[in-house]
């Protein structure tokens, strides 16, 4: 949960047209994905988030939740209940029995809708592998980022979903992401993408924003 343009001329030369189609055909995986995910109204996810560093050594993973509605989310991982209602994100902890409420675009962290936005950014597709079951995809910002290298997702063709996000982190650390189960189009009450006190008695509330 915690907070990618190396395509080079060698590159080009040693795959030459073949490596263009394999570009042309990882762009047209992934826009099948993003206009499958365009279509959902909301999705209710249950995944595997691991954190990996072979230098360390680190290899821990705790499951998660996440229900998402457009800028909208509940996401549960790593005992740190986020909410966000599209104009506040309130990240609640129990175990310290404080809030933190800022404001969505100041947070550093991992932000769920990330993954199912990436057709919004700019980003280089550079085709890893490909079977007829599956497509493993590395996207590299256009421009450099200060917090990851490159986002390589594993998407299941058959499906056009996404099963894997691995966030490759400047700091060595790899983040991913997998999806046990995914269920489209389910309810969304407003009311679990906000923070009621009512709800969490006895916590702290600090007001960042």
């Amino acid at each position: 949960m915690h907070r990618i343009l190396f395509a080079t001329l060698t590159s080009f030369l040693i795959f030459g047209s073949g490596y263009t189609q394999s570009i042309t055909e990882a762009k047209t995986v992934m826009d099948r994905v993003s206009q499958k995910l365009q279509s959902y109204k909301s999705l209710k996810i249950e995944f595997t988030f691991t954190l990996e560093n072979e230098d360390e050594p680190v290899n821990d993973s705790m499951e998660g939740s996440l229900l998402l509605a457009g800028n909208k989310y509940r996401l549960n991982v790593m005992g740190i209940l986020a909410l966000c209602d599209g104009e506040a994100l309130w990240t609640v902890n129990d175990e310290l029995k404080e809030v933190n409420v800022m404001n969505p675009d100041e947070n550093e962290l991992f932000n769920p809708s990330d993954i199912f936005s990436l057709y919004d950014k700019k980003f280089t597709y550079q085709p890893v592998s490909s079977t007829p079951e599956r497509a493993i995809i590395d996207l590299i910002p256009a421009e450099k980022e200060d917090s990851y290298t490159k986002i390589r997702l594993e998407i299941l063709k058959a499906k056009d979903q996404i099963e894997e996000v691995t966030y490759f982190s400047t700091d060595g650390n790899l983040y991913i992401i997998t999806i046990d189960s995914l269920t489209a189009n389910v309810p969304a009450d407003e009311r679990k993408f906000t923070f009621e006190s009512k709800d969490f008695p006895g916590l702290k509330v600090f007001d960042l924003r």
